[in-house]
């Protein structure tokens, strides 16, 4: 016979009257007076529900919560420092590996210093190149800009970008400040 539904029925009728119907009250009583089991189990826990009644509730320690606030602080700057020092020692091995690869990849430039100068003064004048385009082409645009958008919308455009950083600043003072459990 399965018994799980008058187990459910038996710890809810317990717990509190009003949770059973007066079909299913009635069904687990002519239940509980056929099955020892059930009747075992009610019993059983009737008697470690008065007990629990029965018992005062225990105050806990005088300073049980300054200890453990303190040893829940040590345990978050503890886990904070292996946090720390497991990136760091990523960061640290990654570097090694950057710096292992770089070497690799201007180990035949570093033998030949020429090759190393000519390079770096091909590598200043392509700079120069790209600053002078984009220079041209931000100043084509805020000329485009400034014919053909009126200055209400530049000025909607500028207070937008303004409240998103003002957002991205909170958001980011937020999410990286630890909260405090206060008393």
């Amino acid at each position: 016979m399965n018994h799980r539904i008058y187990e459910e029925w038996l710890f809810a009728h317990l717990e509190s009257e009003d949770e059973l119907t007066p079909q299913e009250a009635a069904a687990l009583q002519e239940h509980l007076q056929d099955c020892t089991a059930c009747r075992q189990m009610a019993g059983a826990w009737q008697e470690v529900d008065q007990r629990l009644r029965a018992e005062p509730m225990l105050e806990p320690a005088p300073g049980f919560t300054s200890r453990w606030e303190s040893r829940l602080e040590a345990r978050r700057g503890s886990s904070q420092r292996l946090q720390i020092l497991s990136a760091l020692a990523f960061c640290l091995g990654g570097a090694l590996v950057l710096v292992g690869a770089l070497a690799a990849i201007t180990w035949p430039v570093l033998r030949s210093p020429s090759v190393l100068l000519w390079v770096g003064v091909y590598r200043l004048l392509e700079l120069f190149s790209y600053v002078e385009t984009a220079q041209g082409f931000l100043s084509d645009l805020i000329r485009l800009a400034a014919g053909g958008v009126p200055v209400v919308w530049l000025v909607i455009v500028a207070g937008m970008l303004c409240e998103l950083g003002v957002l991205w600043v909170v958001s980011f003072r937020l999410l990286t400040n630890p909260r405090r459990i206060t008393k």
